[in-house]
């Protein structure tokens, strides 16, 4: 069941359960580079298409009645961009932020916080955590992201949203999608999709892809490889079994960054460097590789033309290797760029497993149908994770690097001193620390844990609708959670008592209100809690000995929808506050002591529209401010400063694509996305001494404003074979797409890009 399923539940004003018979698909409209699509064999609901009154079962649950911002990336928008991975995809959503130090590890941030809810067809997962890698959308059909508190349906997280990807099913007739494409840097992706009925009660679809690429930057390379299959089987005329399964494999090269130039003597902020964007500070040996397996079984059962059933099993394995080496976090200068490495090996493993049942339906009260979903979910992760670290073994000069060589490297800590390179010294052979120190040695650091963490939870949500044209809903969460972290491997051989955190009965609400002003025309409000498990630093505790509390969100949000052109085009407008109290602070007059007394705020605006224009004429796009900022601190000189300025308060992004249905231009398509970002800065202020001198130098670096324009064109050169090309950062613009401070983490982003595509559709 997808996230959208289970917000449109709460949408739905009359008629039959949200989940009943097949859903009418999604389609092209034209013949353009890519073929339209089947009838799923599953009851899934398609929410974005060519109509926001989206059918329903037997009924029609109209998007723009959900009080909450959401955003429907769409597989022809995922095609017609190019966006491979979960990562290109968010880039490309409105009000969606993409940070991060480590290049593989990315964050994505949502009104002012880290997004770390995920789920897979509703389903809530551990699984696209650490170490999991940024997931392809190969194996999905489409993502959507709710923005605001999402703790209704998944349980503990930041008050950022959700991100909810919906797998590819089984069409009701056969399909066969074949694609090669090659663009710039070597790159070529091949991809392969085949779904097929098997009699009337049955369908299978199977994919295998296949990316291998160099990048812009230096000596990097990725590779990766992809698989899956998902059958589906009717039981009788109630009930139908889904099972599948995918696997990934993913092998590209590891780095953190370019450094800054350090703040002035003065306490002036640093700066972001002005070298080639093809420069690459990591090893030329770094290697990495992610392996992951995932099955699923879900079965649907239609109680009856008003009730649905659903239970869904969802398990994933996750095996990565790191080796590699990445730059510490030490600033250079304009004339002399050497800064340290850090050579880095990081074994890890993760087995998670997320269940989920629920019934959904209506019943009739007030003269018209309500509606209701009850359910109970149950989310488990294991991992264990063992790594060494070698610092400041090696030095690299950013205006002239040159790769540091591979040193020997083991996560189990059986290794001993290693020399400086290019020192020449004899190191010890000892493998425990030596104190003073040896000259231009340093001893490999390591160790291993494991990880286990439960959450489980009940939930439910009605829509109640006591007169025409007004809905109110309402819903709660009760959430189990608990954490255990054992020590596995330390250096000296002594293993601290596991540790253990956990709570029960935690309660999160959620209450709406609709009005619909005109049929077209709705106004709502919102009210979303949110709660994030915390844990207080290695050796301290709070002073009254009690559990860390939870960080705790709370989210108001109002707004307004318009569905014009038929249903076609949807107009949303809203605005948002959210608080989030509780976080820790180290307790400046005890060492052993944190405190909960940090409160932060984020507000904005937001507005979007997605669907057509006229026929043929797709759009989805908008505009978000979003504006952070500290309440209350321990430090009382953070109060009142924004809290993540990486995030722009100005943010702009727009794609559309045309391709006309009939006349002389059929079987064309044109098309072009402009993402505008306002001004941005990243790190910390210089730190003075009671006399005016600089302690601490500024470690801030600023990206201003910038606007990245990418074009595209296609043609249907038969009514099954198409090609299309895509230029991305047309002008190519010269920026930093990702920052962090002048140490480390900052990254150019591409430049211009082309890639062809060559699709076939037979059906």
């Amino acid at each position: 069941m997808s996230l959208m399923s289970i917000l449109l539940a709460g949408a739905t004003l009359v008629g039959e359960p949200a989940h009943a018979t097949i859903a009418t698909p999604v389609r092209s409209d034209v013949a353009d580079d890519r073929g339209g699509e089947g009838e799923q064999k599953s009851d899934e609901i398609l929410v974005v298409g060519k109509s926001y009154g989206r059918e329903v079962g037997k009924t029609v649950t109209p998007l723009k009645d959900t009080p909450n911002t959401v955003t429907v990336i769409e597989r022809d928008q995922i095609e017609a961009q190019n966006l491979f991975t979960l990562e290109d995809a968010l880039t490309a959503t409105n009000g969606i932020t993409v940070n991060g130090v480590g290049s593989e590890d990315p964050s994505f941030l949502s009104r002012g916080f880290v997004i770390n809810n995920y789920l897979i067809d509703g389903v809530p997962t551990f699984s696209l955590n650490f170490p999991a890698v940024v997931p392809d959308l190969f194996f999905y059909d489409r993502l959507e992201v709710l923005r605001g508190p999402a703790g209704l349906f998944s349980g503990s997280g930041n008050p950022a949203g959700s991100i909810n990807l919906v797998r590819k099913r089984p069409l009701d007739a056969l399909r066969v999608q074949a694609s090669a494409g090659y663009g710039s840097y070597d790159n070529a992706r091949f991809e392969l999709d085949v779904s097929t009925p098997i009699g009337s009660k049955a369908g299978i679809r199977v994919g295998a892809m296949l990316q291998d690429q160099d990048q812009f930057f230096d000596t990097a390379h990725r590779n990766r490889l992809g698989a899956f299959a998902v059958g589906s089987l009717e039981i009788g005329e109630r009930t139908t079994l889904t099972v599948g399964g995918n696997y990934d494999r993913f092998r590209p090269a590891v780095q953190s960054g370019l450094p800054g130039i350090a703040g002035g003597a003065d306490g002036s902020d640093g700066a972001l460097l002005d070298i080639d964007r093809s420069t690459y500070l990591g090893a030329d040996w770094n290697r990495f590789e992610s392996k992951s397996w995932t099955g699923f079984a879900e079965l649907t059962h239609k109680v009856s033309d008003r009730w649905t059933l659903r239970a869904t099993g969802l398990f994933t394995d996750v095996d990565r290797v790191d080796i590699y080496s990445y730059i510490g976090n030490q600033p250079v200068t304009a004339t002399n760029g050497s800064t340290n490495h850090i050579a880095y090996r990081g074994d890890s493993k993760q087995r998670t497993r997320s269940f989920d049942f629920n019934g959904i339906g209506s019943f009739p009260l007030f003269g018209r149908d309500q509606t209701l979903i009850l359910g109970g979910d149950y989310q488990a992760s294991s991992g264990t994770s063992f790594a060494t670290r070698l610092s400041n073994y090696a030095r690299i000069d950013v205006y002239n690097p040159v790769s540091p060589l591979e040193p020997p490297l083991d996560p189990y800590g059986t290794l001993p001193y290693y020399p400086v390179q290019g020192t020449g010294a004899t190191c010890p052979t000892s493998g425990t620390a030596i104190s003073p120190a040896p000259a231009n040695c340093v001893l490999q650091v390591y160790g291993g844990s494991a990880t286990d963490v439960e959450q489980y939870g009940l939930y439910g949500q009605m829509r109640l609708s006591p007169v025409a044209g007004l809905t109110l809903v309402g819903g709660g969460r009760l959430t189990w959670w608990d954490t255990t972290v054992t020590t596995l491997l330390t250096p000296t051989g002594a293993l601290p008592a596991a540790s253990r955190y956990g709570f029960d009965n935690r309660f999160t609400p959620y209450a709406g209100i609709v009005w619909d002003v005109t049929p077209a025309l709705n106004i709502y409000g919102s009210y979303a809690d949110s709660f994030t498990p915390q844990a207080a630093p290695v050796g301290r505790s709070r002073p009254d000995g009690r559990q860390i509390e939870p960080l705790t969100g709370k989210q108001f949000e109002a707004g307004t929808k318009l569905s014009l052109m038929h249903d076609r085009l949807l107009l949303s407008a809203a605005a948002y506050q959210i608080t989030q109290s509780n976080r820790l602070y180290n307790d400046p007059d005890l060492p052993t002591s944190v405190l909960q007394i940090g409160k932060v705020r984020a507000r904005g605006i937001e507005t979007e529209v997605s669907g057509e224009i006229v026929p043929g004429w797709r759009i989805n796009g908008g505009y978000s401010y979003t504006r952070t900022k500290y309440l209350e601190d321990a430090n009382p000189l953070f109060e009142g400063i924004s809290l993540v300025p990486i995030v722009p308060k100005h943010m702009a992004k727009m794609f559309t694509n045309y391709a006309p249905v009939a006349g002389p231009l059929a079987g064309v398509s044109l098309g072009g996305g402009l993402t505008w970002f306002g001004s941005t800065f990243g790190g910390t202020g210089a730190v003075f001494n009671t006399d005016g001198t600089v302690r601490t130098r500024s470690s801030i670096v600023r990206q201003g404003s910038y606007a990245v324009l990418d074009l595209r064109a296609g043609y249907a050169l038969t009514p099954r074979l198409g090609v299309s090309v895509n230029v991305n950062n047309v002008l190519d613009r010269d920026y930093y797409a990702r920052i962090s401070s002048t140490g480390r983490g900052n990254y150019y982003g591409s430049p211009r890009t082309a890639f062809a595509t060559l699709r076939y559709t037979f059906q």
